[in-house]
């Protein structure tokens, strides 16, 4: 007489293995999507990217640099210049020295500017100098600043 239970004979063993036909099935799914796409991905915009100028002037080379022009400013407040270290000058020159700044710019616009501040110089001299250099068109100037550890 059959009660519609399966009898424990004919009853199927439980598997303990998992069944990877449908993680292989999604992956490859995935990857026909991946392979699709990439190609309509890789079009997305041209750019026509600018030449650059060939060097007309022999003496100078790629990799060479333009000699920075530095101004200092010493623990006095004072200001002094890398092409005339010995001239110090005080907060009434200070118009000339941006002046000065400027028309080197203006004359070699690829001359780095560099302000280099005494470490127990006034903050606002220091600051007050790199304002103005920019405010009056020196795109090129700099803070120098000296890595700790590094004593003089």
């Amino acid at each position: 007489m059959q009660t519609g239970f399966r009898s424990n004979r004919h009853k199927k063993r439980l598997m303990a293995e998992i069944n990877v036909v449908p993680y292989i099935d999604v992956t490859l799914v995935l990857l026909i999507i991946f392979m699709i796409t990439a190609p309509i991905v890789q079009q997305a915009v041209q750019v026509d990217l600018p030449a650059t100028p060939t060097i007309k002037d022999k003496k100078q080379k790629v990799g060479e640099f333009e000699k920075p022009f530095v101004i200092t400013v010493n623990k006095d407040g004072l200001y002094s210049t890398s092409e005339n270290p010995n001239v110090m000058l005080s907060q009434k020159d200070l118009a000339a020295l941006v002046g000065e700044t400027m028309a080197r710019v203006t004359l070699n616009p690829n001359v780095p500017v560099y302000i280099q501040g005494d470490q127990q110089a006034a903050y606002g001299k220091v600051v007050n100098l790199f304002v103005l250099l920019k405010a009056n068109g020196v795109d090129q100037v700099s803070l120098m600043t000296q890595p700790e550890g590094k004593g003089l």
